[in-house]
Parts: C-alpha cells; sequence; structure tokens
C-alpha cells in the first residue's frame, strides 16, 4: 500500500486495500463550501435524514444568496461554519492538514492535495448521507506515481508546472489516484504547492497528494519527468 491506500485503510478499519475495493470509510473532516452548499443541505432534506453525526468534524463556509439557510441549517445541527478558507481554519486550531482525508463537495478542493491533504469528492447525495451517518464508500483507485527531479530554473513556478502536466497527460489520469513527488516539490513554496495542485482537478483524478518524499509503497504506474524539459 502507498501513502493514500494506507491512510484510507486506516479510516476505514481495514488492515490493507488494493484497487478496486469498496470500503465505508470516516473522514477526519466533512468540508461543505460555496455555492454547492444548498444543494447538500436540499439532498439532507429530500432524503429524509434529521440528525447529523460527529458534528464537530463537520465545517461549513460560509455562500452568498444561501447565507442565512447555511446558518441556520448549521446552528440547528450544532455545525461550524467559518468565514475563511479551510488551511487558515486549521492553523487557527493548530491542526495539521497533512494526511487528513477530507470528504469535499467542490472539485475545486482538491487543491488541498498540495498541503499534503487527501481530499475526496463526493456527490450531494453521498454528501448528505455522510453528514447523517458520518461516513461515505468509496472505491480505491489505482495509483499513478509522477516524480518530477532536478534544479528549477527561476522562471518556473506551481502554475506553469501545472499547465506542462496537464498538457503532457490530458485526460489519461482520469479516475486515477495521482500522487506527485520528487526534488522539484521540495523547491516550491506553499503557494507554487497550491498552483501545481490545481492539476488534480483539471487532469481529472479521483484523489491527488503532493508527496515530496515518495508514494512510500507500491503504485499501478510510475512516470518520471526530468526539470529541464519543463518549457
Amino acid at each position: 500500500m502507498n501513502i493514500l491506500e494506507k491512510r484510507l485503510a486506516d479510516l476505514a478499519n481495514l488492515p490493507s486495500v488494493t484497487p478496486g475495493d469498496q470500503i465505508h470509510l470516516t473522514p477526519d473532516c466533512v468540508f461543505v463550501s460555496g455555492q454547492s452548499s444548498s444543494n447538500v443541505i436540499k439532498a439532507f432534506n429530500r432524503l429524509g435524514f434529521k440528525n447529523v453525526e460527529n458534528s464537530a468534524r463537520i465545517v461549513f463556509s460560509h455562500g452568498k444568496a444561501e447565507d442565512e439557510e447555511i446558518r441556520q441549517f448549521c446552528k440547528e445541527k450544532g455545525i461550524r461554519v467559518i468565514d475563511c478558507d479551510l488551511p487558515e481554519h486549521f492553523r487557527a486550531e493548530n491542526k495539521l492538514l497533512h494526511g487528513m482525508v477530507i470528504a469535499v463537495i467542490d472539485e475545486d478542493m482538491k487543491c488541498l492535495g498540495g498541503r499534503g491533504a487527501i481530499p475526496i469528492v463526493i456527490s450531494p447525495d453521498s454528501m448528505a448521507a455522510c453528514l447523517s451517518a458520518g461516513s461515505f464508500t468509496m472505491f480505491i483507485p489505482e495509483s499513478v506515481y509522477i516524480e518530477i527531479n532536478g534544479a528549477l530554473s527561476g522562471k518556473v513556478n506551481g502554475k506553469m508546472l501545472c499547465s506542462y502536466l496537464v498538457n503532457i497527460f490530458e485526460d489519461s489520469l482520469i479516475g486515477n489516484a495521482v500522487i506527485l513527488g520528487g526534488k522539484v516539490l521540495e523547491q516550491l513554496n506553499t503557494d507554487d504547492l497550491k498552483e501545481l495542485s490545481y492539476f488534480f482537478q483539471l487532469s481529472g483524478t479521483a484523489v491527488g497528494i503532493c508527496s515530496p518524499g515518495g508514494p512510500f509503497g507500491q503504485v499501478e504506474s510510475v512516470i518520471k519527468i526530468k526539470s529541464d524539459a519543463i518549457t
């Protein structure tokens, strides 16, 4: 098992997992954000759920037009509503994102993989069920490790790396778990890692994480890229 599979197996109370396995896991955090918040609340009511499980692990972000609806729902259910992004929220609570499995609703939350978190996107109905039960079901995807090594030139940043990878892989990674590693990642700052991690969303991965030290276990595919090829 690799860094992703080990964490998922742990939260599913399983000794091990392999690609294709269906697991039932309790995430470290459930994050419902933005315009999707209203859809989740509607699904929660439509499906007949009444109570939430593990409310201390659930975080909603404020919406716009739906702001009052969100706040009322969260007040009734004992759920926190934040006015900042999730990393900032956890910094204020002295909690590390690294290794944290987070159930999310918005695709752009996959960028949390740039901070070492493991965000897993689920549908509004699945998220509503997760609020009620405190857990959700998923299949373990095949893992691809992409290693980028070499010295990073001064003009190359996270956004350029993201574009380069998207152009190379196009839609070939859809549905896979992707681990990005290598010496180049050690040379990026927090903002660049965030920009790079939009690659997980743009390439259609099931889940992705930046792990400069490597996959820490078995993967189905390894791809190595030299930094001097990046333009």
